[in-house]
């Protein structure tokens, strides 16, 4: 693709041939007479709101007589139902020339990679799906309309719109209106393959709602590893971002990490080896002010002539005492000790890798739960991690299975687990990191990516119980299936088991805290990890802090 030689920040790769003036007759070129993109627009009238209703609550719940020491009833802040925004990540790109300069170019990946874009929106009960586009971000053209129509469906029955493998070659974006006065239930996943050339691999990435704060755990610079970010502002409201790196040796102050302007509409690229250098273990933290941002890692790996795997690292549970990682997928042990090894072949070893923010060093205790219960680490799962380090916990005595990690600290840190499959180097191998991901509640639309998936599910704490609906690819929502959680068990389920071509599976948890993932493999090395994405039911109520 074409350099551009203006706006650069060092470490920077901006890319894209977008249009100044969208096209007539475009997505973009409708809403801009109108007053902008609708979607932004609303999205940041309901912050307005939100901010404006815990400023009357503040200012209404405080006021009064009594005693100092009085406790005060905090209500919940009712917030109009707004539309969802997710954005798809661009496609990953092989890097070019020198990935420690500026502005360096994207060259074509393979001859059989393959970008495609689902995305599924519900209905609620009785109705038609409610209108959702999916549309590129930079104009605002329009790739595809899904749900809306006119035919209504019998009373109590839910239909959904359905868009499968829709190609892409850009950061694309699913905007959907919400559902009356309730919250849509959507979401769209961004999935790419490739069976040959440096980017060999699969790789399947949820379309994420544009925050402010975002941590991505799990990338690495050093030899023969590519790790560039991609920061999307699909916004009308410019983003000036800052970003915090930390390695293995402690904070790196990468020059122009800060200050970083992306405009309305546009994807930025930051070649992370620009700013940090030679590091095994990377946490990247994106903070925004202005707009907010989508961020991923586009991250790949050669080994050599021979490719290592390719994966978008999105973004993990923000840092806390307690994390969780589902969707942790250990090949044979003895056959990833042989390849590791080989001359080139050392990070295929998996880790857990703990990133602490504070100023404190942290003691980290690790449980590991598999389909037969509590998986045992060497030296017992207690470890120490300094105070702004990302620290690699090995992960390398495990039997083959897949696992989920119950992380308790006594600071806050960001977790993800980062492993490999293959076990042949002349083969080459694929790479996946595994964000820590959040409580399971009710709705959770886990849109199926273009490739072998598979659902997982734990309940760390206790018996649990999960409730699936198949969405089927032309729009029906199938029979409901329980599934019973043992506690201290992963569980797997394959979307196929429950009937139908399913494009999507609906999720709501009950019982004991419930987490979950999907993984996604191809071939005889490819892999991948989503997280389920967040539920859809309740997000309008927002509980206001008050305090002085």
């Amino acid at each position: 693709m074409s350099r551009k030689t203006t706006g650069s920040e060092p470490g920077e790769a901006q890319h894209g041939s977008e249009p100044a003036t969208a096209p007539a007759g475009t997505a973009a070129a409708r809403r801009a007479k109108t007053g902008g993109v609708r979607t932004a627009g609303r999205w940041a009238g309901g912050i307005l709101l939100l901010a404006g209703t815990g400023a009357l609550v503040a200012g209404t719940t405080i006021v009064g007589t009594g005693t100092s020491g009085g406790a005060v009833d905090v209500p919940y802040a009712e917030v109009p139902a707004g539309p969802l925004t997710g954005v798809c990540p661009q496609p990953p790109r092989l890097l070019s020339g020198n990935v420690a300069g500026t502005d360096a170019e994207f060259s074509a990946e393979s001859t059989s990679a393959k970008s495609v874009v689902s995305a599924v929106v519900l209905a609620t009960a009785g109705n038609t799906p409610p209108p959702a586009e999916l549309s590129f971000v930079t104009d605002g053209s329009v790739l595809k309309a899904v749900g809306g129509g006119t035919d209504v469906p019998l009373a109590g029955a839910r239909t959904a719109g359905v868009v499968r493998d829709q190609p892409v070659s850009a950061a694309s974006l699913l905007s959907a209106e919400p559902a009356g006065d309730l919250q849509v239930t959507a979401g769209a996943a961004m999935t790419y393959t490739a069976a040959d050339g440096d980017l060999a691999g699969v790789t399947a990435a949820n379309c994420q709602a544009p925050a402010n704060d975002l941590w991505l755990v799990g990338a690495r610079t050093n030899v023969g590893a590519t790790a560039v970010l991609q920061l999307t502002n699909p916004s009308q409201t410019a983003a000036d971002v800052d970003l915090e790196l930390y390695g293995a040796s402690g904070p790196v102050e990468g020059p122009g990490s800060s200050g970083i302007a992306v405009a309305p509409g546009e994807t930025r690229s930051v070649v992370l080896a620009g700013l940090a250098a030679n590091q095994e273990s990377l946490a990247v933290r994106v903070r925004s002010s202005g707009g907010p941002v989508a961020a991923v890692i586009s991250q790949n790996q050669l080994r050599g002539l021979t490719p290592g795997g390719v994966e978008l690292i999105q973004p993990t549970a923000a840092p806390g005492p307690a994390q969780i990682v589902s969707g942790v997928s250990i090949q044979n042990p003895e056959a990833t000790r042989t390849l590791a090894k080989e001359e080139g072949y050392a990070s295929v070893t998996p880790s857990l890798q703990i990133a602490v923010p504070g100023a404190s060093d942290a003691v980290v205790n690790v449980r590991v739960f598999g389909s037969k219960g509590e998986a045992v680490l060497e030296g017992g799962g207690s470890y120490n991690a300094a105070a702004g380090t990302v620290t690699r916990l090995p992960l390398d005595t495990l039997p083959e299975g897949t696992y989920t990690l119950d992380i308790s600290s006594d600071v806050a840190v960001a977790a993800a687990a980062v492993f490999s499959r293959g076990s042949d180097a002349k083969a080459g191998t694929d790479l996946a990191v595994a964000p820590a991901g959040e409580r399971l509640g009710s709705e959770h639309l886990a849109v199926l990516p273009s490739a072998d998936t598979t659902l997982s599910f734990t309940a760390p704490g206790g018996p649990a119980e999960v409730r699936l609906a198949a969405v089927s690819a032309d729009g029906a929502l199938l029979a409901e299936k329980t599934v019973p959680l043992v506690a201290g068990t992963t569980t797997a389920v394959r979307p196929g088991d429950l009937g139908g071509s399913a494009a999507a599976v609906l999720v709501s948890a009950t019982g004991s805290p419930v987490y979950g993932a999907q993984v996604i493999t191809t071939g005889d090395t490819g892999i991948s990890v989503m997280v389920l994405p967040r539920g859809t039911v309740g997000g309008s109520r927002v509980q206001v802090g008050v305090g002085y």
